[in-house]
């Protein structure tokens, strides 16, 4: 093999094992699952227990699961609920519901954060809903849950399924809130608009 070819060689191996260990820092330390996008870092969920169980049927709203959020030094850094919601609103004629599913992430200084898993709701709406889930339900205190308002994202002409899908949003992240903090709100205090 002559002096070119070994060179050639040398570099392609040093740019491989670079390559790798770019691709191993990223996937260990960049957050790319919703539950690691909720507090900025990679976490486990650990001690999950069920609150309720998932209908197999009809329309609901349920606060499924509680989980601790652990980081990489196994330090707890706050508690994950895991929400879902069934209604009429579908995405495509195939489907039988709209569907909402979203971890609610609240971390040790009761600040409130949300990430969507699914949301299957009328077409037009799923940018506007998810692009309100973002701009509303992120670092917020939960004491401010009240004030956040429940709006139509779409425009005024659109009906109330495009406020029934915030309102039902703002629902979920008050159940895990209230279970949380054992809260007394009333349900008319928290779809204040």
């Amino acid at each position: 093999m002559n002096k070119e070819n070994k060179f050639l060689l040398i570099n392609s191996a040093i740019l491989l094992a670079v390559g790798l260990i770019f691709i191993l820092i990223y996937a260990t330390s960049i957050p790319l699952e919703p539950e690691d996008k909720l507090f900025g870092q990679m976490i486990t969920l650990s001690n999950e227990t069920v609150i309720n169980d998932v209908p197999t049927i009809g329309h609901y709203e349920v606060l499924h699961s509680v989980s601790d959020a652990i980081n990489k030094q196994g330090d707890k850094i706050g508690t994950v609920y895991h929400v879902y919601a069934r209604n009429g609103f579908i995405e495509t004629p195939e489907d039988e519901f709209g569907y909402i599913e979203l971890l609610v992430g609240i971390d040790l200084n009761d600040e409130v954060y949300v990430q969507i898993i699914e949301l299957r709701q009328t077409a037009s709406y799923n940018v506007k809903i998810q692009n309100y889930i973002y701009e509303y339900y992120q670092g917020f205190n939960a004491n401010q849950l009240v004030s956040i308002p429940v709006i139509n994202v779409e425009d005024l002409d659109a009906g109330v399924t495009a406020s029934q899908s915030t309102g039902v949003i703002k629902s979920l992240v008050f159940k895990a809130v209230s279970e949380y903090f054992n809260s007394t709100l009333s349900v008319s205090e928290v779809t204040y608009r």
